[in-house]
């Protein structure tokens, strides 16, 4: 439940806040009586006062999705009366200052966005500069979702980062497809989408500098700023230069007569001095087979050719690994986070069928493939269990396989030359049936489709198939969210759809047979 203290707001002023917020929900006021309601009772709303409505609304059952549906039409009912709070004087380094810059970085880029929709002809060359800088904003997005959220999450603020995680995500996925569009060549298409970019863009820094980051200042202590700070460069900046200090002060303990290690090993030696734990980094600790230091520990995981992540019984980050494997962006702010609120709400029923899995032991492990940034990336989800069997969490593997596949291909080329290819012995004559079915398979190779097949292994053969599905039921538009179908086609199998769809199995079976058929 969200602490008033917390949120430092009159507690009673919020209660009927979130009446007149509930009342206008429901339908029992208008807009105009909410509206002149509102500006009688309250002339000022702090923003926090607007948030902490918000957090009592979600523990009271309105919906993220509710609440992102309406969130427009209450801003628009707040505009009278919301406080508009200066962020200026924040010193550099400051997270919420390098947010600011960011998005002050971003202005004139839209208004060169609007400048070009303005010209008589399309010249790429200028849409290409700017779309260099809208996909540069996608790093604000990620360190906002990975920095900040995790320490408001702690605060009790979690309902205003879900809501914003999903407009966030709907920005990101628009600068994504603009930015294809644009490769592509789809000009006329592309400059009808762009009005639709920038307004996104705008109403976005818009949320963030009249709720989230004048609540962030309210909610949150200088303390908390300087940890989220430390593991910012990780992700990196929004056509910005690296902001410069900010860091928390360092303790730097010093043992008479010892050598103090240097960089990453003498700030882990300086930090178990401190809270007097027995064991240096420079000591050997027992593990299952063999002895190594704290520093040989943290050295293997970060050469690892492989990208890792542990999560507790609990669901809670406990660890990644810092190599140069990295395959998504992850910085500090993740560890001690719900791993539920590391993911876009689009996601969620997916990552908990995931956990459901592995947690109840239906699934010791789950793997699929997906195409990310230009590499092949294999994913293992794998449920960790101590020799009584009891689940202590979840491992989850990443690899780049581009390479590997491309070597291994390159391997099977050069083992079996085409001129090598398998011949009948003399005599040798095959049989009537097999010539019968080859031809068979070869004639309609629909025929090799069953229920059993999984929806991965189908739209590999036949990609087509992800857009006739979704003619068969809107439903299976999930199937085009390649996170989601990365996840589930691989134990997802034509029958489960059928039964989910509402199809007879064998009735769909044969649609799809006969589409197959249709495109050959």
């Amino acid at each position: 439940m969200a602490n008033p203290k917390t949120f430092q707001v009159d507690i009673e002023k919020c209660k009927a806040l979130v009446q007149l917020k509930r009342d206008y929900f429901s339908g029992k006021l208008s807009f105009e009586e909410a509206r002149e309601l509102l500006v009688q009772r309250f002339p000022v709303v702090t923003p926090e006062e607007f948030a902490y409505g918000e957090q009592q609304l979600k523990e009271e059952g309105v919906t993220d999705q509710d609440m992102q549906d309406r969130m427009d039409d209450l801003l628009r009912l707040f505009e009278p009366v919301l406080q508009v709070r200066k962020l200026d004087s924040l010193p550099e380094g400051h997270p919420v200052k390098s947010y600011l810059d960011e998005n002050r970085a971003l202005e004139p880029v839209l208004a060169q966005a609007e400048a070009l929709l303005q010209k008589d002809k399309f010249i790429k060359n200028p849409w290409l500069e700017v779309y260099d800088k809208l996909l540069a904003y996608i790093k604000h997005i990620t360190r906002k979702h990975n920095q900040l959220f995790p320490f408001l999450e702690k605060a009790g603020f979690d309902r205003p980062t879900a809501v914003m995680w999903a407009f966030d995500d709907a920005v990101r996925d628009k600068i994504l497809k603009g930015s294809r569009l644009l490769q592509q060549g789809n000009e006329t298409e592309f400059l009808a989408f762009q009005p639709e970019v920038v307004a996104d863009l705008r109403d976005i820094m818009g949320k963030e500098e009249t709720i989230l980051f004048p609540t962030a200042l309210r909610v949150l202590t200088e303390g908390d700023f300087r940890k989220m700070r430390i593991g910012e460069e990780e992700v990196g900046f929004a056509n910005i230069p690296e902001p410069m200090g900010f860091l928390p002060e360092k303790a730097q303990p010093q043992v008479q007569g010892a050598a103090v290690p240097q960089g990453f090993m003498g700030e882990l030696d300086a930090l178990l001095q401190k809270y007097q734990v027995g064991k240096s980094a420079q000591e050997f600790l027992d593990v299952a087979n063999g002895q190594l230091t704290l520093e040989q520990i943290n050295l293997i995981y970060r050469h690892l050719p492989i990208d890792l992540t542990f999560t507790d019984e609990n669901d809670i980050v406990k660890f990644y690994s810092d190599s140069k494997e990295r395959i998504f962006d992850r910085s500090a702010g993740v560890i001690g986070r719900v791993m539920q609120n590391c993911h876009p709400r689009s996601v969620l029923p997916v990552v908990n069928k995931v956990v459901e899995l592995l947690r109840t032991g239906q699934k010791d492990k789950i793997e699929f493939s997906l195409r990310k940034k230009g590499m092949l990336v294999h994913v293992n989800y794998i449920a960790v269990r101590d020799e009584s069997g009891k689940f202590r969490g979840i491992l989850e593997t990443m690899q780049n396989i581009a390479p590997l596949k491309k070597d291994f291909e390159g391997d099977l080329v050069e083992a079996v030359p085409s001129s090598h290819k398998a011949e009948k012995t003399p005599g040798e004559q095959e049989k009537p049936e097999a010539k019968e079915a080859a031809g068979a398979a070869q004639q309609d190779p629909a025929e090799t489709v069953d229920l059993s097949i999984t929806m991965a292994g189908l739209m590999d053969k036949y990609p087509y198939l992800k857009d006739y599905f979704v003619t068969l039921n809107p439903m299976f538009k999930k199937m085009q969210n390649p996170i989601t179908f990365a996840a589930v086609g691989r134990f997802v199998t034509l029958q489960m759809v059928a039964q989910r769809g509402g199809f007879v199995p064998e009735e769909l079976l044969e649609k799809v047979r006969a589409e197959i058929r249709r495109h050959q």
